[in-house]
């Protein structure tokens, strides 16, 4: 059985690492994202070091949704650099083999615990190949897993939900729906037991459709008695 946590995590989408530090330092959150392909490419990523809280580092590329349009090669070294001052570091599942599977040797030996990720801005999967998914996450040498799907109805929503109700998984999940139908997932996430629920800092700085701010999430919680 794995552990469960209920951690609100600030998605923070500056342009660079000041800004970045100053807002993440500021949000009410429990952990902040930083999402390096926000960046520009001049970024001391040493500066990770002054957010006085847990910091995962993300940087997503064009082919998963992401604004990183470098070399995968380019991407792997941003990410591992990164690994260096971050407590988690986030990498796709659908990343070339042979770079991944050096990255989360590499982010290990650094002390950071990695997230395989896997992103679909289109649609759901069905529920066979979501635990596909899932298992080739884990095999990846995931500390933990995470999944964000597309809902195009609470069906969907539902279905990307129902890993969390698995008590037999052997890592963390993280579970995401995106979207406006999506939305109420941010609120399911945490109280089914997902590792951890992503929101924005602010109210108008989201990073994906359907996040609600750090505040909103925190508000609902408590009324739920799950914060």
């Amino acid at each position: 059985m794995t552990e469960t946590y209920k951690m609100i995590c600030a998605s923070i989408t500056e342009s660079s690492m000041a800004k970045a530090v100053g807002t993440a330092n500021k949000a009410p959150s429990d952990l902040a994202e930083i999402r390096l392909d926000y960046l520009r490419e001049s970024e001391t990523l040493k500066e990770l070091e002054k957010i006085k809280k847990p910091v995962v580092s993300t940087c997503m590329p064009l082919w998963e949704g992401g604004r990183f349009a470098g070399t995968e090669a380019e991407r792997i070294r941003v990410l591992t650099e990164a690994a260096g001052y971050s407590d988690y570091v986030s990498i796709e599942l659908r990343t070339e083999k042979k770079l991944r599977d050096a990255f989360v040797k590499d982010a290990s030996k650094k002390g950071a615990k990695v997230i395989v990720s896997c992103h679909d801005f289109e649609k759901t999967p069905d529920s066979k190949e979501i635990g596909k998914i899932l298992k080739e996450e884990e095999s990846a040498g995931a500390d933990v897993a995470k999944i964000a799907f597309l809902a195009r109805d609470y069906a969907d929503v539902l279905r990307t939900m129902e890993p969390l109700l698995d008590k037999r998984r052997k890592i963390p999940v993280i579970a995401i729906s995106v979207g406006e139908y999506g939305r109420i997932s941010r609120i399911l996430g945490p109280l089914l037991g997902s590792y951890m629920t992503f929101a924005s800092p602010a109210k108008g700085r989201e990073s994906a459709p359907g996040q609600l701010s750090v505040d909103e999430l925190k508000k609902v919680l408590a009324i739920v008695g799950k914060r």
